[in-house]
């Protein structure tokens, strides 16, 4: 005990010292509102198109996070603990949508329902003539219903600490299968359906990507418009201080409700495998549902995208392959990921094996700058970096430190989560035999955390190459990303041309994606 006591300090100071780090853009944000003063803080909460897109990214939320938690629960329940056919192989493929960013997914509802889009010309020949508006509130929401394996994570996790007994209680005592869900799995399952659904929630409200593209005048939207008007800017400030407080009000909640079903899971026997549920009849309806789930969200983009490189090969677009694109990309990515395992792995290790003063409150204030929309975060930047250090302004070190800002609760989260597998006996056994603390570490606790290690490191990295407000507000001139290409590319609605990029990313987040998931079992 007196080892952990004399090594809290190191983790407390790395931890107060990312938190600190995190917490910057809100503290610059509500600096510049102060300085400006309460004439521009007037002036948008007077305006009614305030009023509307405050109204339009509240339901967007709420309307997201339903959908979403709608097609995860049934999606979890089926691949985790039922005889569905191909169970095992639907757990990586229903995950799969999460690489696909949401500037993608809009260009893909543009392509494939917009009037004279893919599937409109499909169906065309058989009297479909008319086509769905998508540049309306339910275009943005199927666009983010690509965000859904959000909440198919937290419920699959859920499911995994659920106590099988319960549910063999129920049907030994003579109900059936509809009836023993309902009454006992649900029920279980409230806390991290609700947990799910506020983080889809909080991803749409702070999305900047489909929002953009379909022309949806959410509140992030209206930052983004305010900061390209001459004569708006001033307003930038307050509606961003504005979409920030709807944010942390969104996350506290998604806090609290996990916080529930953490100290909900305690109680839980772990260590109980589920029996397979037979379905019966239901196996292939099931197959069904998840099959078309993986049809629309994967295969959609990667035929939506093949069209358009068709197209565009058959007309005779000169296509190039954006090679240093995608080098920007990656090496952004890399550099990223580096710099916060490293800085995380620290926090990490002492909450694990060592006291850490506050470490929940610390742990807390890492979310701020997650929570924040990315658009706010580099905007605050800018504010702070063009009055005070304007060298620094439109550099790769920026970027990075935004980068830092916006994802070191994916690197900590998935260090802490890996680091409770491995047992405080293995730090004891080191000691005892006379390793040092920092030996014990390097030599046996840090090789039993390489998963970890390496599913923290690979998260990161797909975060960091399918973001997109801070690469565009504050990446250096002629720097181009894949996800600036293909923003820049879509918007002016050269398809044909964005989809060389879209698929090098889809690619690079794919792979990624199911490489993370089996470093991180």
């Amino acid at each position: 005990m007196a080892n952990r006591r004399d090594t809290s300090w190191v983790g407390t100071l790395l931890a107060a010292l990312l938190a600190l780090l995190c917490v910057v853009p809100l503290v610059l944000l509500v600096v510049r509102g102060a300085v400006d003063g309460l004439g521009p803080f007037r002036t948008v909460l007077a305006a009614e198109s305030t009023g509307a897109a405050l109204t339009k990214s509240l339901l967007l939320g709420t309307l997201s996070g339903v959908v979403a938690v709608a097609v995860a629960l049934p999606a979890a329940w089926f691949s985790q603990v039922t005889d569905m056919p191909g169970a095992r192989v639907f757990r990586v493929l229903l995950v799969l949508p999460l690489a696909v960013p949401s500037y993608v997914s809009g260009f893909v509802v543009m392509a494939a329902f917009a009037h004279n889009g893919w599937l409109h010309g499909l169906l065309r020949p058989f009297g479909f003539e008319d086509a769905p508006d998508v540049y309306s509130l339910w275009g943005v929401v199927l666009a983010l219903t690509w965000a859904y394996p959000l909440a198919l994570l937290q419920i699959q996790a859920a499911l995994s600490r659920t106590d099988p007994a319960m549910w063999g209680a129920a049907r030994t005592l003579g109900a059936g299968p509809w009836r023993a869900f309902a009454d006992v799995v649900l029920p279980a399952l409230r806390a991290p359906m609700a947990t799910g659904g506020l983080l889809v929630g909080l991803y749409a409200i702070g999305d900047f990507g489909a929002v953009s593209l379909l022309r949806f005048e959410s509140l992030s939207y209206l930052v983004y418009l305010r900061h390209k008007s001459l004569f708006a800017r001033a307003e930038v400030v307050p509606l961003s201080l504005l979409l920030a407080v709807v944010a942390l009000v969104l996350v506290v909640i998604v806090l609290v409700v996990g916080g529930r079903t953490a100290r909900g899971a305690r109680t839980l026997d772990v260590h109980r495998a589920w029996p397979t549920i037979e379905l019966g009849r239901w196996r292939w309806v099931a197959f069904a549902f998840c099959a078309t789930l993986v049809l629309v969200f994967v295969g959609l983009p990667l035929g939506v995208v093949g069209y358009w490189l068709t197209r565009g090969l058959r007309l005779g677009a000169e296509l190039r392959m954006p090679w240093d694109d995608a080098a920007h990309s990656a090496i952004l990515g890399g550099v990223s990921a580096l710099i916060l395992v490293v800085a995380a792995i620290g926090p990490a290790l002492a909450h694990r094996f060592g006291r850490v003063g506050g470490a929940r409150a610390l742990r807390t204030l890492t979310f701020v700058g997650y929570a924040l929309p990315g658009i706010v975060v580099a905007l605050s930047m800018v504010s702070f970096v063009v009055r005070w250090v304007e060298p620094l302004y439109q550099t790769f070190g920026l970027l990075v430190i935004a980068y830092v800002i916006r994802f070191t609760p994916l690197a900590l989260g998935t260090l802490e989560d890996g680091l409770q597998r491995v047992g405080t006996g293995l730090m004891d056994a080191a000691r005892t035999l006379g390793a040092s603390r920092a030996r014990a570490t390097l030599t046996v606790i840090l090789p039993s955390a390489a998963p970890a290690i390496g599913a923290a490191a690979l998260g990161v990295f797909i975060a960091v190459v399918k973001e997109l407000p801070a690469a565009l507000i504050l990446g250096p001139l002629e720097y181009d990303t894949l996800s600036t290409r293909i923003w820049t590319l879509t918007e002016d609605a050269f398809y044909a041309l964005a989809a060389v990029p879209i698929f090098m990313m889809l690619g690079v987040a794919l792979i990624g994606l199911i490489a993370g998931r089996r470093l991180s079992r």
